[in-house]
């Protein structure tokens, strides 16, 4: 999947009292940023390359997702936890890289509920079956978008342009001002200003794709901003995953990051939103119809 550069959440070895970490000299600012150069640029060529390697790429990162989920989620969690998580996210993007939606659809539901069974004697089964369908779910999608019903690499390239910019000025506008905190409970870093600065930034990056790829600026404009909204709440929502579960990262594969989710929690959310915004939405998603 895609990675987002930056995000305004909890970035390891960061002082969460501080409101000005990136301009006092963030420790993992350099890591974060080398691994941004290295990620970002390979995502975008994959993207608009498309085909088996884009599907791979997508692949590879539902699949780590997917185990992070379980790893973080249930302490417990045996072998056979990780192998249904991890084959329902892999099963479900591949289906949907083949355009075979409902395959895609009935694989990850059918996922879903052996990890929700599977997970019934340890408890808290429903986060397994919640946790394993967004995250199977999210991945596919983000394929969907890719290959499905004309909408291609415009429609993707505009999913990716909203959230990597509402996502990375929320972190640096976030981390630079300051002022109140936006959920306490979920992040001590995120901001009223940092989702301001998201939205205004995501829903400019949304227009100025929209007009560049001869599609109505305004209504670019108006999808970027739930668009960008959904981003900043896929964020929160990993958070507070993150506090139930007791775990400051969901892993560490990435220098400077944490895990995949820690890195791609706002494109999550937000490629759900895409997904039922093609199918449903007024005047479809941008580069295709519904």
């Amino acid at each position: 999947m895609a990675v987002c550069i930056m995000a305004e959440g909890d970035a390891p070895g960061a002082d969460l009292s501080s409101i000005a970490d990136v301009r006092r000299g963030d420790p993992m600012f350099g890591k974060r940023v080398v691994s941004a150069v290295v990620l970002a640029p390979l995502s975008l060529v994959l993207v608009i390359w498309g085909g088996a390697w884009f599907a791979i790429f997508v692949a590879t990162f539902a699949a780590a997702m997917a185990w992070e989920w379980v790893r973080m989620s249930d302490k417990g969690a045996p072998l056979r936890a990780f192998a249904i998580a991890v084959g329902t996210a892999v099963g479900a993007v591949l289906f949907s890289a083949q355009h075979d939606f409902i395959r895609a659809g009935v694989w990850l539901i059918g996922g879903a509920i052996t990890a929700y069974l599977d997970r019934r004697s340890r408890g808290r089964a429903w986060e397994a079956l919640g946790g394993v369908a967004y995250v199977a779910g999210s991945a596919a999608i983000v394929i969907a978008l890719r290959v499905g019903n004309g909408i291609g690499v415009t429609g993707l390239l505009f999913l990716l342009a909203v959230v990597w910019t509402a996502d990375t000025f929320a972190y640096l506008v976030g981390s630079w001002v300051g002022g109140w905190k936006l959920l306490p409970i979920a992040s001590p870093n995120k901001t009223w200003a940092g989702l301001l600065a998201g939205l205004v930034f995501g829903t400019i990056a949304g227009a100025s794709l929209a007009l560049c790829t001869g599609w109505d600026a305004m209504h670019g404009a108006l999808l970027a901003a739930p668009t960008a909204c959904a981003a900043v709440g896929g964020d929160l929502l990993m958070s507070l995953a993150k506090r139930r579960f007791g775990v400051k990262d969901a892993g560490t594969v990435i220098p400077g990051h944490g895990g995949v989710l820690d890195r791609v929690d706002a494109l999550m959310l937000a490629s759900v939103f895409a997904g039922v915004w093609a199918v449903a939405g007024p005047g479809g998603w941008p580069g295709g119809g519904a």
